[in-house]
């Protein structure tokens, strides 16, 4: 509720725990319908077309990525998938919430602004090739636009 209370832009302090320990954490609030935060992919033309919104993987998500990547010689990076339109070309390739974009076109990607940039680069009417991390391994899939 008090975070509700304050604007977009505003840096507010939370009381949390880590590791059984109490500490305070600085926390820059986002607008909701602003797409450069954690939601890049989130627009209504990349959420229309490819039907997913991504978001960046935060320290603790890629060291756990790390770990589960190393087993198989893999250094897990990209963008996390935040949601997946049902019926949508993402939806349809088989990629799945909580499922990382590493490469668009065979380009290594790094952040969430990186596969948006990419994805939103590729032409009216033409495919997309993902490179996927999801449970423990990487597939390649393909994006078939709905239009």
């Amino acid at each position: 509720m008090l975070v509700g209370q304050k604007r977009p832009g505003e840096t507010i302090q939370l009381d949390v725990m880590r590791d059984d320990k109490p500490t305070t954490v600085s926390v820059k609030l986002g607008d909701l319908n602003n797409t450069n935060g954690g939601e890049v992919a989130g627009t209504a033309e990349h959420k229309g077309r490819w039907g997913l919104s991504l978001g960046d993987l935060d320290q603790n998500a890629r060291q756990e990525l790390q770990q589960e990547g190393a087993n198989q010689g893999v250094n897990v990076h990209g963008a996390i998938v935040n949601s997946v339109v049902p019926g949508s070309p993402a939806d349809n390739a088989g990629i799945s919430q909580g499922d990382v974009i590493m490469e668009v076109d065979r380009k290594p990607m790094h952040s969430a602004a990186d596969v948006a940039q990419a994805l939103g680069s590729v032409a009216k009417g033409q495919d997309a090739l993902v490179l996927v991390w999801s449970n423990g391994g990487s597939t390649f899939r393909v994006l078939h636009p709905s239009e």
